[in-house]
């Protein structure tokens, strides 16, 4: 059986619209920052892990389903449990709950380790075996990879920023869900309170000194999202947003 835990999050000004309302950066915030207090508590944070095997988390993939929009001056419960472990793979639901004790939204993420030396996914397996934590149900279907098919239209080329960068010298996550937002058409952008779905998918590393090539496709109810590696077109993030109508 999972062990549950439960936090709360008050939602801040600088993850809202200019209407009031969270936006997709903005679920992803309370589902990593969620997770960090999470795995701290359980002996497992980042520091704690780099210093006792070298390695540390990488976030892969983040979903979302939402079904009730979230305001400004919302304060939500946060509850997060481990669901399974699949080889080098692990995977963490996420509910947020409203201060009327409603669903609002239901994420998943999945993730692993990365060896610090390599700078590549840590293939030790007796590492993850000393992770053993209690599994507990699917809330709903989200995938670990993203499957990129189809023509996109260029959006925007951008030189990688110094304050994108985070203490592993590459992009941080945050960084690629703000692009996704950036590149959102208006006709989108104007309508974030009727989001009900966003998927980012974590395909490659962004470094100083490189830039990023972002194209987009509409797609039936949303729009799909890409940055590339401007030098040679390796993939750096794909996303997914679906509106209800």
């Amino acid at each position: 059986m999972s062990e549950k835990s439960t936090y709360p999050y008050e939602v801040e000004v600088c993850v809202l619209n200019k209407d009031g309302f969270l936006t997709p950066t903005g679920y992803q915030r309370i589902i990593v920052n969620t997770t960090e207090k999470d795995l701290k508590r359980k002996g497992i944070s980042v520091p704690e892990m780099m210093e006792k095997f070298n390695v540390t988390w990488i976030l892969l993939s983040l979903s979302v389903e939402i079904y009730k929009p979230v305001k400004e001056g919302s304060v939500l419960n946060v509850t997060t449990w481990h669901t399974y472990k699949k080889g080098i793979m692990f995977r963490r639901e996420v509910e947020m709950r409203n201060e009327q004790n409603e669903v609002v939204a239901v994420g998943a993420t999945y993730s692993s380790l990365i060896d610090l030396n390599k700078r590549r996914i840590c293939m030790d397996r007796s590492i993850y075996d000393q992770i053993n934590l209690p599994e507990g149900e699917e809330l709903f279907t989200a995938k670990s990879k993203a499957v990129i098919n189809g023509e996109f239209e260029f959006s925007e080329e951008i030189a990688v920023r110094p304050s994108w960068i985070d203490s592993f010298n590459h992009v941080n996550n945050f960084r690629y869900g703000e692009l996704a937002f950036d590149n959102l058409p208006e006709e989108y952008y104007l309508k974030i309170a009727n989001i009900s779905r966003f998927e980012i998918f974590f395909t490659g590393e962004l470094r100083l000194g490189e830039s990023v090539k972002i194209s987009r496709k509409q797609i039936e109810n949303g729009i799909e999202i890409k940055g590339e590696h401007s030098s040679d077109s390796r993939s750096a993030f794909f996303a997914k947003m679906l509106f209800n109508s």
